[in-house]
């Protein structure tokens, strides 16, 4: 027999300060929010649904030097160059995602279920200076989908 509706909250620390690569592209630690929730509509129909929150975790460097030198993960180049793949090659900023899924259960061993995430657009702008010292904006927007779709197989 199975609960009809259950709920889990999660909470949990992204020590990105001590994990190796970024450190260089200055990412703050992080608290990750997350609760979720399952209904079992029959015994073999379930239902979910679940929301997650964290706080962009790249900082922004308004007024950095693009030609001045900086090292990432052992090699040095030009600070407009880290500057521009932190913020738009690697863009890791959403905050606030959702989760909606569903599960069916076709026998005890076998089972299918499809899953959908939106992580809602967030935006990132720092302003400094390009490889000629000229006045350069960076600006990067982040929204995701995206379905799951597994099959168990219980042996």
């Amino acid at each position: 027999m199975t609960p009809k509706f259950l709920v889990e909250a999660n909470v949990k620390w992204v020590n990105w300060s001590n994990a190796n690569g970024y450190d260089d592209f200055d990412w703050d630690d992080q608290w990750v929010f997350a609760v979720g929730g399952q209904y079992a509509l029959t015994s073999k129909l379930k239902l979910r649904a679940g929301y997650n929150y964290a706080k962009n975790p790249v900082n922004e460097h308004d007024g950095f030097n693009g030609m001045q030198m900086t090292s990432v993960q052992g090699k040095s180049l030009p600070g407009y160059y880290c500057e521009t793949f932190r913020i738009i090659g690697f863009p890791a900023i959403a905050e606030h995602h959702l989760t909606l899924g569903v599960g069916y259960a076709f026998t005890p061993k076998f089972e299918i279920n499809l899953g959908y995430m939106h992580a809602f657009g967030n935006t990132i702008t720092e302003s400094g200076t390009d490889l000629t010292g000229r006045p350069v904006t960076l600006e990067s927007e982040l929204s995701e989908n995206s379905l799951d779709f597994w099959v168990t197989w219980r042996f």
